[in-house]
């Protein structure tokens, strides 16, 4: 993690030395989790038809990129009137499902800015009464499944906003947001949703949070706080889309660690953990849309890629070095990844690039012809739409 951070702006270097520098192990309201076997059964693939049809780009150097997916070749070709500038460093951003909106969390001004999408071009109109205050210095967004809840986990406060979305893209709080969390760790790092929309997790550099979510309002209930893998130092969560595990990965761990999620009540349980293939950490995980592979950066800057079963992480392909990433993005259909080159001047490899890989019948990458891709200064968080 020290090198890494060596090539990020000063306004992220607070995030990630953050991370590095991380105190106690801090408690959990409810127990580290007694570990279970996960059942020996392969799920089948998820089928998924949807495709992608642009993606998106937060950039420190203050502003967005935008892209049209080749569905064929995964090859991104930049749109007109792009790097767009925006704010001065939006770095993480989201769309929602219905592909109408784009967010880009600004770190240093702790605001949400919200654009429309232009379905046919891609290109962006950030709405009227955008950007909107959010929680301290944000990293991570979620949109509901129905797109009328938005959530954001920041680096300070120990707490996720929450903001109700209207059909015009104008956010609201949600009554009661920010939601605190039960932690005194001052650097959330993840926020995800499952796909019912009816459980919230949160990951701070120790702790894991379970918010259930009120259908109506969107207003969130913390009902479980566990402590994460030993030392953690949290950098990443991501879920199985089967809907059985949700799955972690930090900076001080040489493991990738699987918790059964329970259908009921959202409740999360240790339920094994796989081997890096570093021994360094991993600062970010993807989990294909299928549900087959996975994806990690680990010891600063080797994009690690896994297949994966039943909760259970094996190795494949080739290890890709001087890959600094911070998030890693998989296109809807599962058959490539994007990483954002997050590094403002990295020693033996491109900047102010995004790496394209594709993906083999076994989860293998190879890069894709002309790999990388232009983007704006200091590429960081990516999202996509879908056709």
């Amino acid at each position: 993690m020290r090198l890494f951070a060596q090539w990020l702006t000063a306004a992220m270097c607070c995030s990630v030395c953050a991370l590095a520098g991380c105190g106690s192990n801090g408690s959990a309201s409810t127990g580290t989790p007694t570990p279970v076997t996960p059942t020996p059964v392969t799920p089948a693939p998820v089928i998924t038809t949807a495709k992608a049809k642009f993606a998106y780009t937060g950039n420190q150097g203050a502003s967005l990129s935008g892209y049209s997916v080749d569905t064929s070749t995964g090859a991104l070709t930049a749109l007109r009137g792009f790097p767009l500038p925006v704010g001065t460093n939006p770095i993480v951003v989201a769309v929602d499902p219905q592909n109408r909106f784009l967010f880009a969390g600004d770190i240093v001004h702790s605001v949400l800015h919200v654009f429309n999408i232009n379905s046919s071009t891609g290109a962006l109109s950030e709405i009227g009464t955008s950007p909107y205050a959010t929680v301290d210095e944000p990293e991570a967004i979620a949109v509901d499944p129905s797109g009328t809840h938005v959530y954001v986990a920041g680096q300070n406060g120990n707490s996720v906003g929450g903001f109700s979305l209207s059909a015009a893209g104008a956010l609201s709080p949600i009554a009661g947001s920010p939601f605190a969390t039960s932690g005194l760790q001052h650097t959330p790092e993840g926020v995800i949703i499952n796909a019912a929309g009816t459980f919230v997790y949160v990951q701070d550099s120790v702790n894991i949070y379970t918010y259930t979510v009120n259908g109506s309002s969107g207003a969130l209930t913390l009902v479980q706080t566990i402590v994460g893998p030993s030392n953690l130092e949290a950098t990443g969560i991501a879920f199985d889309p089967h809907g059985n595990y949700l799955y972690a990965v930090g900076s001080g761990t040489n493991a990738i660690e699987t918790y059964s999620i329970n259908a009921s009540t959202g409740l999360l349980t240790l339920a094994g953990s796989s081997p890096m293939v570093e021994q360094n950490g991993a600062y970010t995980i993807a989990i294909s849309p299928t549900g087959q592979f996975a994806y990690t950066i680990e010891a600063n800057n080797d994009l690690v890629s896994y297949a994966l079963s039943n909760g259970v992480f094996k190795p494949v392909g080739s290890v890709y070095a001087q890959v600094y990433g911070a998030q890693i993005g998989i296109d809807p259909s599962g058959s490539f990844v994007y990483v954002p080159q997050a590094c403002s001047n990295c020693p033996g490899g491109a900047y102010n690039v995004v790496n394209e890989f594709s993906i083999g019948s076994k989860g293998a990458l190879t890069k894709i012809p002309g790999s990388p891709v232009a983007a704006g200064t200091t590429p960081w968080g990516i999202a996509f739409t879908t056709q």
